[in-house]
């Protein structure tokens, strides 16, 4: 026989199931780019031969209260201010562009060299070497 509170509490977790399902990709695609970040982070920590501490790892939680939180706001934002502005995809793409770029850091410190760097040459190559020409016209007159 169910209770009221268990009644409480199917509605309360069907509500709020309701209410974050259209945000659910979100925060997991946030959540697996910070666990991405915290596991590449203690692999180039112990590849520079650092020690791993708790204190360290620690600075994980502020990232998992944090990063859902300020999604979950963006939600809100869209829901009840305005429909127009794309609240969740803005937010969601600077939390991902930070962590993605942490990422290709501590990827860089494993591999031994900047992998940004080398990706940032591949993709523009055209314009790097056009902009070094014109650097280069500057500085010979």
């Amino acid at each position: 026989m169910k209770t009221a509170f268990t009644n409480g509490l199917e509605f309360i977790l069907g509500f709020l199931g309701v209410f974050f399902f259209d945000i659910t990709g979100a925060l997991v695609a946030v959540g697996f780019l910070v666990m991405a970040d915290t596991f590449t982070g203690v692999w180039a920590a112990f590849k520079r031969k650092e020690i791993i501490s708790s204190r360290r790892l620690g600075g994980i939680i502020p990232k998992l209260i944090l990063y859902p939180l300020a999604i979950i706001i963006a939600k809100v934002a869209r829901d009840y201010l305005s429909e127009d502005i794309p609240w969740v995809y803005v937010t969601t793409g600077i939390i991902a562009a930070v962590e993605v770029r942490s990422n290709f850091e501590n990827i860089g410190d494993i591999l031994g060299f900047n992998l940004w760097n080398r990706i940032k040459k591949i993709i523009w190559k055209d314009k790097i070497d056009s902009i070094e020409d014109g650097e280069q016209d500057r500085q010979s007159k």
